[in-house]
């Protein structure tokens, strides 16, 4: 029930936070590389894309309890689910992940995208794979990787500097 919940709050966040984005997007300058690519492509792709996600998931959390039948909840249980309707389950896990999103978009401007990008996927990969899968040299190549074919991809195929 806590993690139906958690999942409801995501997707009303990321939904949210994308409508913010597909908005913002149309702000960008509308000038059209060869091939029909422009500055505002890939950031539309993106974030139309987790709005479909999103409602796939929701989609399918309503399925389950469509097909489910519902059996009478015991007293511990509807208190339970008092409880987390005022109380929000958040994992410990999102709300560091969240933290680190935060710090990202506040240290870009003074530490720039590559390494803010190499630090946050250096982070999120050592607090989210499992304690014995983790490899600090994994972590480290992966975060190094991702930041420089993402810096390269903006800055040389799109032409959106990330300065």
């Amino acid at each position: 029930m806590k993690q139906r919940v958690a999942e409801c709050w995501v997707i009303g966040i990321l939904s949210i936070g994308a409508l913010f984005f597909i908005k913002q997007a149309q702000n960008v300058a509308s000038t059209t590389l060869p091939g029909g690519i422009g500055p505002r492509t890939f950031p539309l792709i993106t974030f139309w894309a987790v709005l479909i996600l999103n409602a796939c998931l929701l989609g399918s959390i309503i399925w389950e309890k469509v097909k489910t039948k519902k059996a009478a909840p015991t007293e511990d249980e509807s208190q339970t689910k008092l409880i987390w309707r005022v109380i929000p389950y958040i994992p410990r896990q999102t709300l560091n992940i969240i933290i680190m999103c935060l710090l990202l978009v506040f240290l870009w401007r003074y530490l720039g995208f590559i390494v803010v990008a190499f630090l946050f996927v250096a982070g999120a990969s050592l607090l989210l794979v499992p304690e014995e899968k983790r490899s600090l040299r994994r972590s480290l190549v992966l975060a190094g990787v991702y930041a420089l074919v993402i810096y390269t991809l903006f800055v040389y195929v799109f032409k959106i500097p990330l300065a």
